[in-house]
């Protein structure tokens, strides 16, 4: 494979009483220092002495690690966690090798390395409370030191296949009815419903997004706007640490009171970010969601309607698609586990337009038929 020189100038301890050495790069064969889980890494290291010397070894480390920090009320919670370590020794070419060493003369000398990612390493991620990264460390070990060192980092896109996602293929929707104002002015009501046509989406597609809000009060709405959301949630021994970034954001004008909005498959594209979980790493979980947000005029709260999607490296197949095309009743499931029953109804009034067709108080049929959409949600009176 060609090697391209491509120089990633991250960190180098000083180099002491080795003035001879001019240069010390790390080269990847990737031009953008990026792979994917199960690569092989092929580089090498480049040096380049004014003078002559001896090196005993040239030692290469490449280490994925995670970190994450931040502050309480009280003290700092921190903890961190080495998801890949490789270590070798390189060959080196050089007069009058010996099992000790080998001396080195002026001009450039190469040490070739490869290395293979695991199948299930996770991403790289940079929060603004924790990281994951990648780099390789090469150190070059010269008799009574100093001994100088080079750091590159570079980046890995771990693997989700969508296909192995039980409930990837599957549609999702949520709704809401609630009221506009203050405590002491009630406007009236809202009503609102997002739907997607399924869950998982593989990175750099655009999700097709489906809402409708009913401006039912008194009030103007001052615009609307659907946004990707990433959810980070950080580890310690002692605690948890949550974050949200809004990624992207696509928004709509105003309603008047007693009117309505419709969004119809309007698009949202995924930027380049790491899949959802990051599995294989236990201190950082990331999720990401799609959220409605309407905003009344004046002094009222925002209406925010969210449901959860899974981000991948692998699109579902025509296949996967197909399987989960059929589904009972033709029903969307995101709002049904956070939703109860009275009487063999729901008791949210959007709701009751999709359920009104069957009765619920039959819980244990429709749980045979799609065990993996009925949960605890339905209770049986």
């Amino acid at each position: 494979m060609e090697l391209v020189a491509v120089m990633h100038f991250d960190e180098m301890e000083p180099v002491g009483d080795m003035e001879q050495l001019e240069k010390f790069q790390i080269i990847f064969n990737n031009p953008l220092a990026t792979y994917h889980a199960g690569d092989t890494v092929f580089g090498y290291g480049w040096i380049v002495l004014k003078n002559s010397m001896f090196v005993q070894t040239v030692c290469l480390e490449a280490i994925g690690e995670a970190k994450v920090e931040w502050m309480t009320s009280s003290d700092i919670q921190a903890s961190d966690e080495e998801v890949f370590n490789y270590t070798t020794v390189l060959p080196i070419k050089g007069e009058k090798d010996t099992s000790d060493g080998a001396v080195l003369h002026s001009g450039s000398h190469y040490f070739p390395f490869e290395f293979t990612l695991p199948q299930k390493a996770p991403s790289s991620f940079k929060g603004k409370h924790g990281r994951l990264r990648y780099f390789a460390r090469m150190t070059i070990c010269t008799p009574g030191g100093p001994h100088p060192t080079r750091t590159s980092k570079f980046a890995v896109i771990g693997c989700l296949d969508l296909n192995n996602e039980p409930d990837a293929a599957y549609p999702v929707e949520n709704d809401t009815f609630e009221t506009v104002g203050s405590f002491c002015c009630i406007a009236g009501t809202v009503t609102a419903s997002i739907r997607l046509e399924k869950k998982g989406f593989a990175l750099r597609d655009a999700i097709p997004v489906y809402a409708e809000i009913k401006n039912l009060s008194t009030r103007r709405i001052s615009h609307t706007h659907v946004s990707l959301i990433q959810n980070v949630t950080y580890y310690s021994y002692r605690g948890r640490f949550s974050e949200s970034t809004t990624l992207v954001a696509v928004r709509k004008g105003s309603i008047v009171p007693r009117g309505k909005q419709t969004w119809q498959r309007e698009l949202i594209s995924i930027p380049t970010a790491p899949p959802s979980h990051l599995r294989g790493c236990k201190i950082i979980d990331v999720q990401y969601s799609i959220e409605l947000c309407i905003k009344p005029s004046g002094f009222a709260r925002k209406v925010k309607l969210p449901v959860d999607i899974l981000i991948g490296t692998v699109p579902l197949s025509d296949t996967t698609i197909k399987k989960s095309s059929y589904h009972p009743y033709g029903i969307f499931t995101t709002h049904v586990t956070h939703s109860t029953t009275m009487g063999g109804r729901c008791r949210y009034p959007l709701t009751n337009k999709i359920y009104k067709h069957f009765d619920l108080t039959n819980v244990s049929l429709l749980q045979k038929k799609n065990p993996c959409h009925c949960e605890e949600g339905f209770t049986q009176d």
